[in-house]
């Protein structure tokens, strides 16, 4: 790491870098120096280029198999509860007990992503989550699987929301939901691809063979910091203005076009000076009191649904509809398939219509296809999943939006766990979920669970209406309070 007097060096060349893509010197230049309001600049210029696309991929590839090691569970576990003879309880602990895990990454990984570097944290999480899912694959009990499975949870609570803070910090305001979101939607299909996977490899492999393939993360931990930079904008925060410049270098040395004069540093310099330096207990203080509730509604009911509903869907039809193990396995993955095709059609919308109308509208429909769920819960197995899966698919929209719209809400300084305190409401809700529905499969009447679950995202889409803030098209540091 390069800092002190070694920043004025780098300056110099990254000033000579500007200016050979067609910028323009500015005073801080001159004077040898880089400042925040030019990294920012500077990130605003560029468009998608090769070295995005590599972020993209390679983190993407880390969130791909968040969601297909978050959601194999639900494949597994009609096997489990054969070979182990698990009780309603047991099964209620081993789809919760991972989320113990994640709550404490959550939290954990965001603050080592504020003090470390967004890399770091990611590629570590990334270990644990490759690690501990091939271990789950030689587990040879049920004590040892749910210990394993609380272990991996903590790469599964720590990566999704510092990848999130990531992939926002390195786009520009232009197009960044949708950029932000065409990444995010590999967790989706990761959900899809695991219930897929599942359905086919499960009945003629065995259950370990979900496990084994979900150790493919730990390769991140030992290339992920080798091929993309740093996020410029923390090392910014940091006031690592040499190591920043070159981070910010590396993803203009892939640009197609010559790029555009640098604009507005004084603006965003100004930005910088305006607004000090958050710390965590400011997240519920002034204007971040609002839009952080807002946030905490709306992890905590994409987590209450996710893994109160999705993971328990192929047990359900089993068990409650008495449906064959492999259409069980089947139905789950159709819903899956919708939530992806939800993701994509959100993605195409976000930038237009804008971040809140999205999670509005999506929870509402969510809400409504989990009560017709309740009403007709007497009808077939058919019927049910068709409205389940419509509920996942609208959800889906909803949390995928939660991935751009909640970086956008906190200052570089705090941003990551502004995002990791959303995820630990997600696990929050995820560890009580479950045990509202065990409760309902014994007696086979899922009508008041169905109904319960419809209120929680009714009245996410109520707080996030009257409480959060429409950020579309804005600036990161324009949205600082």
């Amino acid at each position: 790491m390069f800092r002190g007097g070694a920043d004025g060096e780098a300056a110099g060349v990254g000033a000579d870098a500007s200016a050979t893509n067609g910028t323009n010197a500015t005073a801080a230049d001159a004077a040898g120096g880089v400042t925040r309001g030019q990294i920012v600049a500077r990130i605003e210029r560029l468009p998608n280029n090769l070295m995005h696309v590599k972020a993209r991929l390679l983190i993407g590839l880390a969130t791909f198999f968040d969601g297909f090691d978050v959601i194999a569970i639900a494949a597994t576990l009609p096997l489990l509860i054969a070979q182990w003879s698990l009780t309603p309880g047991q099964i209620g602990f081993l789809i919760a007990a991972p989320s113990v895990g994640q709550l404490v990454g959550a939290l954990f990984f965001p603050w080592l992503a504020e003090r470390y570097g967004r890399l770091h944290s990611i590629a570590w999480s990334a270990g644990i989550i490759g690690l501990m899912s091939i271990a789950c694959g030689f587990a040879p009990s049920f004590e040892l699987f749910a210990l394993l499975r609380i272990v991996q949870g903590l790469g599964l609570g720590g990566e999704l929301p510092v990848a999130a803070t990531y992939i926002n910090e390195v786009t520009r305001a232009h197009g960044r939901g949708r950029f932000v979101l065409l990444y995010e939607v590999v967790f989706p299909i990761g959900l899809l691809v695991s219930n897929g996977a599942g359905a086919w490899l499960v009945p003629r492999y065995g259950w370990e063979v979900m496990y084994f393939i979900g150790g493919v993360p730990i390769v991140l931990f030992f290339v992920l910091r080798k091929i993309i930079p740093e996020s410029p904008r923390w090392l910014a925060e940091k006031n690592r203005m040499a190591e920043a410049d070159r981070a910010v270098r590396a993803f203009e040395s892939h640009a197609r076009t010559p790029l555009p004069p640098v604009c507005d540093v004084a603006s965003f310099d100004a930005m910088a000076a305006r607004h000090p330096k958050r710390r965590v207990r400011d997240l519920l203080s002034g204007a971040y009191r609002g839009r952080t509730l807002a946030v905490w509604m709306l992890w905590a009911t994409c987590g209450f649904i996710q893994y109160g509903l999705s993971t328990w869907l192929p047990t359900i039809y089993k068990t409650v509809y008495h449906a064959p193990l492999q259409l069980a396995l089947n139905l789950a993955a159709g819903a899956s398939v919708l939530g992806v095709v939800g993701s994509l059609v959100c993605a195409m919308v976000v930038d237009k219509v804008g971040r809140k109308p999205v999670i509005n509208v999506s929870f509402v429909l969510c809400a409504l296809s989990l009560a017709l769920a309740g009403l007709l819960h007497a009808q077939s197995v058919y019927v049910v999943a068709t409205l389940c899966a419509f509920a996942m698919g609208f959800l889906a929209s909803g949390f995928i939006t939660a991935y751009v719209y909640t970086p956008e809400l906190y200052p570089t300084s705090v941003r990551a766990m502004g995002c990791g305190f959303g995820g630990a409401w997600l696990k929050i809700a995820a560890i009580f979920a479950p045990t509202l529905i065990a409760g309902t499969i014994g007696s086979g009447d899922l009508s008041s669970a169905f109904y319960a679950l419809a209120l929680v995202p009714f009245a996410a889409a109520l707080t996030v209406h009257w409480l959060g803030i429409e950020t579309k098209g804005k600036v990161l540091e324009q949205l600082e309070a």
